[in-house]
């Protein structure tokens, strides 16, 4: 019997579909992630993917046997030492800066002199980086509902009523991270940059200039398109309309961000006397939810500066960039060292592909197409979304009642339809959905918790955000004047 046929005798959780081909689910989901994240948290961690070609998505699942572990991990190293998580967390940082010290060397190295098997290492190195940051995310993004029934009952205790605005605004304050994140740095310095050309102290192509050269790696996540010149420009001309006044609070709040977080972390502690047993489980999910998205912007530089080598290795294996995106990390190592050959793997795919672990969650095995079908149609039967199971109310992901024009996504191409003022919807959002976020005027979507990306952007940006919101894609179409209640985690067409 084979240490994978354990898989149709237990409970999975559907945790999304995403907008992703087979090698770019190899950021997350591989033998290499199963490893490192082993190194970080004592056991390995191995999604089961499946990949409908027909429409670019891929699924991925959880045995519910491996979530449970997740939170007696968290559970159990508590008991033992209620500060012992956030240093394991906190690792996250040292590898950060690391990452973006190591990962730029690849930019140096002329591709076109290399042998097929330096080419192989170059891939193999920037895949590696990912993997060693996406334990992070996924420990984060696994474990946020072990967290939402602690921290609510905590703040229960100390008075707050469920789902009040005082209580979505406590809970935020309590979680939010120390650490300014990557998307407030990039809005600060865009800020910035906007007051400098007010002012006639730089000029508009100059400073769109500096700013595509130091973030336009961000959006690009998977194989996004890196933000230049031209977009900067347009953004920083849209907001020099804007009152100098405005600009400058809103420059001055970024400034003092970390001052501003402790000073109403503190007040929040202080008012409803919260004992600091309990503020360090705050503690730790704030840190879980910034090191969640920050890896994802990691997995975006990494992405960055996979381009080009994506581009030479298609060139060498005479396949399109797409077509190579079509194969998983081993065939395009293999096919580059001269063992497989890529357009007969191409001709050779179904509609699906998909990969499963066994118990231990060690050991990968790629399903050929008719094993990911009969798979996906038993997870199709059995699996239960793990949010997102509620038609009439999702989750406070950031308060405030807003009404505008539905625009659906279901890639994040599309985000050219969302103009200033729109509400968002989609499955799910990713870094590379940023350019539709800064215009709209809420998010909503059909799973995700307090940490995914669309939550943390929405508290960012200040705008209202309802997370797990099951079909919201599909009972709402383009152009719909909706209303989002976001204290209430409900959002309706407007008559």
């Amino acid at each position: 019997m084979s240490s994978h046929d354990y898989i149709y005798r237990i409970k999975f959780r559907k945790m999304g579909k995403w907008n992703l081909l087979p090698a770019d689910s190899d950021s997350w989901h591989s033998e290499g992630t199963s490893r490192y994240f082993r190194k970080i948290f004592g056991f390995g961690k191995g999604t089961f993917i499946i990949q409908t070609l027909d429409d670019d998505m891929q699924h991925a699942y959880f045995p519910q046997f491996y979530i449970d572990k997740i939170y007696d991990f968290i559970r159990r190293t508590n008991e033992k030492d209620s500060k012992h998580l956030a240093k394991i967390l906190s690792g996250f940082y040292v590898l950060r800066d690391r990452a973006k010290r190591e990962l730029p060397k690849t930019s140096k190295i002329n591709l076109k002199k290399l042998s097929n098997s330096k080419l192989a290492e170059v891939y193999e190195f920037n895949r590696d980086w990912a993997h060693r940051v996406t334990p992070y995310d996924q420990f984060s993004w696994i474990a946020e509902d072990y967290w939402t029934p602690i921290l609510g009952g905590i703040l229960n205790r100390h008075g707050l009523k469920q789902e009040t605005k005082d209580y979505h605004k406590a809970l935020f304050a309590l979680t939010k991270p120390e650490e300014i994140s990557t998307t407030l740095i990039e809005k600060r310095e865009v800020l910035k940059q906007v007051l400098r050309i007010k002012k006639g102290l730089t000029r508009p192509g100059k400073a769109a200039t500096g700013l595509a050269a130091r973030f336009g790696w961000m959006p690009v996540f998977a194989y996004g398109t890196p933000w230049k010149q031209d977009h900067y420009l347009k953004e920083l001309l849209d907001l020099a309309r804007t009152k100098t006044e405005e600009l400058s609070a809103q420059y001055m709040e970024l400034k003092d961000y970390s001052k501003i977080r402790n000073r109403e972390f503190l007040a929040a502690v202080k008012e409803y006397k919260i004992p600091a047993r309990d503020v360090q489980k705050f503690i730790d999910f704030g840190l879980a939810l910034d090191s969640r998205n920050e890896a994802e912007y990691l997995v975006s530089l990494c992405g960055f500066y996979l381009l080009p080598i994506y581009d030479e290795i298609a060139r060498r294996l005479y396949v399109s960039v797409r077509q190579l995106r079509n194969l998983v990390h081993k065939e395009i190592v293999a096919c580059l060292r001269g063992e497989s050959d890529a357009q007969k793997i191409l001709n050779a795919q179904g509609k699906m592909l998909g990969w499963v672990f066994d118990k231990s969650m060690r050991r990968q095995k790629y399903l050929s197409s008719p094993e990911a079908q009969k798979f996906f149609n038993y997870l199709n039967k059995s699996a239960v979304n793990l949010q997102g199971n509620n038609e009439q109310k999702g989750l406070c992901a950031n308060i405030g009642k807003v009404r505008g024009r539905a625009k659906i996504l279901h890639y994040p191409a599309e985000g050219g339809k969302v103009k200033s003022g729109d509400i968002l919807i989609t499955h799910a959002t990713t870094v590379d959905y940023l350019p539709p976020m800064k215009r709209a005027a809420a998010f909503v979507t059909e799973v995700g918790g307090l940490t995914c990306h669309a939550a943390v952007v929405a508290r960012e940006f200040k705008v209202p955000c309802v997370v797990s919101l099951k079909n919201a894609t599909k009972n709402f179409k383009d152009g719909d004047l909706v209303e989002v209640d976001a204290d209430k985690g409900i959002v309706r067409k407007v008559r």
